[in-house]
Order: C-alpha cells, then sequence, then structure tokens
C-alpha cells in the first residue's frame, strides 16, 4: 500500500483506499484477449480511473454510498468475535460499487453505447450471493445516485428506487459513451473466468489468486487480457503489484522465479516443487523455505551473509501442545546443530526468510540446491 492518504473513522474507508491505491494502472501494449478491439485498452483504462476515483471518493465520504460505518479503532484479533465481524462487515460493503456495477451489466444488454437493463431481473439479481459470487446489495439506489453524480445518465431515476411502473430502464455515460461497452465486456470476462476457474482450476488459480478471488474489485485489466500471451515474469510483479507489495519485495520474488528457472525440474504455480516435492513455500509476504537436513551442509552455511546464519542460529520452535505435543515430543519438531548448540524448528514454520534483499536470492538457491540435489541447466541464464 502506498500509505494513508486521509484519516479515518471508519473501517469502510480504509478498505476503499486499500483498493484505490493497489489498483493496476492499464498498460499500454498488453495482449488483448480474442476479439476485443485496438483502442479498448484505451477505453478500459478510462473506465480503472474513473473507478479509482470513485473508490477514493468512498473513502470521503462512505455514508454518501449507504456503507457500513463500523468506527476504525475498534480492532480484534478474534477472527470469532462480534467486533471482527463488525469490522469486516463495513469492509466488505465497499463491495456494493463493484457488486451494482455488475448486476447492472449482467442483467443488461447494449445498444448505442446504452445499457438497457430488466428492472426486475436487476432487482432479483441484488438478493441473489450464490448465482454470482457476490454480496447482496441493499439500498442500490445510493450507489445509483453516486455513478449520476461522477457522470453517468440512468433514465427514470431521480435518486429514490425506481417507480413500480418502471420495467427497464437505461444507463449511459455521456462525457464517453464507449465506457458503457467496456463496462458490459470487463464483466462478461470476469464472470466467464469465474465460472472456468469454478468448473476446472488451471494455474491462474494457484499463480493468479486476484483473478480467482474477486478481481472484480479492483477492475483489473488481465481479465481483458490474452493470459498465454503475458510472461510469467510479469504476471508475478502484477499479482504482487495488486496485494500492495513495495518494490523491494517485488523485485525479490520477480528475481526468485528468474533464477529457478535455471534449474531442471523445478516447477511453479504459485509455490515451488521440485519434481513433486514442494521447496518453497509462499505465503503473505513469507518466504520460507522447506529444508529438512541443515546439518548435512552446515559448513556452508556458516560462511553465508549473517542475516542467513541468523535464521539457523536460533530456535524456532515454541514447543506448543498443538495436536497434543509434548516439550520432550513433536511430530511437527526437527532438529540441527549450530556452533555445536542444538536448534529445534516447527516444520510448519521454520526457516522464513528476508524477502526484501534480491542480492540473496542466490545464496536461497544455493539452499535448496544442497538440501535437494537440484542440478542446474548446462549454461546457467542470466
Amino acid at each position: 500500500m502506498h500509505g494513508d492518504v486521509m484519516d479515518h473513522k471508519y473501517h469502510c474507508q480504509h478498505a476503499a483506499e486499500l483498493i484505490a491505491n493497489t489498483m493496476l494502472p492499464v498498460p499500454d501494449d498488453y495482449p488483448l484477449a480474442n476479439g476485443l478491439p485496438e483502442d479498448f485498452r484505451k477505453h478500459f483504462s478510462q473506465l480503472r480511473d474513473l473507478i479509482k476515483e470513485m473508490y477514493l471518493d468512498i473513502a470521503k465520504q462512505p455514508e454518501a454510498y449507504g456503507l457500513v460505518l463500523t468506527d476504525y479503532n475498534l480492532q480484534s484479533a478474534d477472527k470469532k468475535s462480534k467486533e471482527h465481524a463488525l469490522i469486516m462487515k463495513s469492509k466488505n460493503s465497499v463491495n456494493r460499487l463493484p457488486d451494482t456495477l455488475f448486476r447492472l451489466s449482467q442483467n443488461g444488454e447494449v445498444h448505442n453505447h446504452q445499457l438497457i437493463v430488466s428492472l426486475p431481473a436487476f432487482k432479483e439479481s441484488l438478493k441473489q450471493t450464490a448465482t454470482y459470487g457476490l454480496s447482496a446489495v441493499t439500498k442500490y439506489e445510493w450507489i445509483l445516485s453516486r455513478l449520476v453524480d461522477f457522470g453517468f445518465s440512468i433514465s427514470d431515476f431521480n435518486g429514490k428506487p425506481f417507480a413500480k411502473t418502471v420495467s427497464s430502464f437505461t444507463v449511459e455515460y455521456p462525457d464517453a459513451p464507449e465506457l458503457i461497452d467496456t463496462l458490459k465486456t470487463f464483466c462478461d470476462l470476469w464472470h466467464e473466468n469465474k465460472n472456468q476457474q469454478q468448473e476446472a482450476p488451471t494455474l491462474a488459480s494457484m499463480v493468479r489468486p486476484a483473478l480467482h478471488y474477486g478481481g472484480h474489485m479492483n477492475f483489473d485489466f488481465r481479465f481483458t487480457a490474452d493470459h498465454d500471451k503475458i510472461p510469467m515474469d510479469d504476471w508475478i510483479r502484477y499479482e504482487l503489484q495488486s496485494q500492495g507489495y513495495s518494490k523491494d519485495r517485488i523485485c525479490f520474488y520477480t528475481t526468485f522465479y528468474d533464477y529457478s528457472t535455471n534449474f531442471t525440474n523445478v516447477k511453479y504455480d504459485g509455490n515451488y516443487f521440485f519434481d513433486t516435492k514442494r521447496i518453497v513455500h509462499l505465503g503473505y509476504k513469507c518466504l520460507r523455505l522447506i529444508l529438512k537436513n541443515p546439518n548435512n551442509y552446515m559448513d556452508e552455511i556458516t560462511t553465508m551473509p549473517e542475516v542467513i546464519r541468523d535464521v539457523f542460529a536460533n530456535t524456532h520452535c515454541r514447543f506448543c501442545d498443538f495436536q497434543e505435543a509434548k516439550k520432550e515430543r513433536c511430530k511437527f519438531r526437527f532438529h540441527w546443530t549450530y556452533n555445536n548448540a542444538p536448534r529445534a524448528g516447527c516444520a510448519c514454520s521454520c526457516f522464513i526468510f528476508p524477502d526484501d534483499d534480491a542480492s540473496l536470492v542466490p545464496y536461497y538457491w544455493r539452499l535448496l540446491e544442497l538440501e535437494y540435489g537440484l542440478e542446474m541447466e548446462t549454461v546457467m541464464k542470466a
């Protein structure tokens, strides 16, 4: 995240600002999905910028969108508490904006840059959650009113719920009419991608979680791209940007991936595998190497940079009672020796290394090479 740009009174303000700050810019030359015109990028960039402006507006005045106003000073680490439920309700209420736009699109047809929406179908879809995998939306008129304030034109709408005599209504964007077509195309592609992932999860669901979980919230251009033509380095970079990673961390993880391609039988699908063994676990801003036998190459570990040596120099086991573990015995605990002193670690959370210094990448892969006997390509890539 780029840092807070305003003070927050409510959790929904923080959530809206976070989405705005992590929305990916639209590249001028990304490979378009089959059938999209060349000028689609320009129109989608305009749409993305407009939605970002609305998220920032939500962060300033969430009450104008009818969001859940939970005090930002209310905090809770217990996910089962009432406080946590209130916090999440406030954060998730930000989705009212994209969820309403999606329902408009899915229940409308575009003709001459006008989205003609069936009112009964639109109102019914606002109640549904299973069909679209979105949150139910109440008081839709609050969102439509803000759309009008941001330049949309909505027929038969006066800031209140539609009259019972209305059977359909028209949504336009007079200042840039093509944005209506662009919105419809994006929502259709997002829905198509979501259905495909549910039926047959692919690499996108593992390496590209923003395309699998949500994605409509931040109007990610990748839904409109030819996935197969985007290099994996770029996928990783985009994914980390969308999660608010710093430039140093993005550099680290792309360098880490590039270095992995020097080895035979190392595969990447969101984590790293050697043959069928997972050898690296990537959590949220966390690099964990899965090392079981550091004693076998401790002599070389002691020559590595201090920040790496420190990980082996300390005991990482908390001696907890997980699954009836005892201090004397635990099926998840393993041991090694550093400078003639015994050390212990937990297989679930051991050997977590700094992930913001790309110069350390060769050392990490050397550890994996020593642990698993990885073999480099005949000519190592630069």
